[in-house]
């Protein structure tokens, strides 16, 4: 009735700053970087599956609305500052989604797969080194949401009719 809001400070950095992280300053081997990025991406798909189980859709999902909140013992004293930037050692912690200005509730699995599409696309033009393992999030997407396998086969419909407006123009 009267409303009310709540707000946290996410210590971490976003999922795009910690996959340019990886790719051009971690120092890390090719399958270092390879599981990395692997692990990241079941943990994102994992989180969307738990969001979209519960009958949320983000809207508006891309790296940028994806933070990782680094592991307690991977975050100094000297680093829990409000407004300040997170020194990323690695890509462990916690995904959170933020930024919820254009969720929505719904039990349609075509606005999941919508979803599931917005943050593919994301994928492919921000990261387009890591675009052919979208795979993974998607296996973890389905491992940790009972209603997985109707939306992934929605998700095969919406790219097929994103490819034909895009072939169109």
């Amino acid at each position: 009735e009267r409303g009310w809001l709540a707000q946290e400070w996410i210590f971490g950095n976003t999922v795009r700053r910690v996959l340019d992280w990886v790719h051009k300053e971690s120092g890390l081997s090719q399958s270092e970087k390879e599981q990395q990025v692997h692990d990241l991406l079941r943990r994102i798909g994992s989180a969307l599956g738990h969001l979209h189980e519960r009958g949320l859709v983000h809207g508006d999902l891309t790296t940028s609305n994806l933070m990782l909140r680094p592991a307690e013992g991977d975050i100094s004293d000297e680093d829990k500052q409000v407004g300040k930037a997170i020194r990323i050692v690695n890509t462990n912690g916690e995904i959170v989604l933020i930024d919820f200005g254009l969720a929505q509730q719904t039990v349609q699995e075509e606005d999941k797969a919508v979803d599931l599409y917005v943050l593919e696309r994301a994928f492919a033009s921000t990261h387009p080194e890591v675009e052919d393992d979208f795979g993974h999030l998607l296996q973890a997407y389905g491992e940790s949401y009972k209603g997985a396998k109707t939306v992934l086969k929605r998700l095969e419909d919406v790219r097929m009719r994103g490819r034909k407006k895009s072939m169109l123009g």
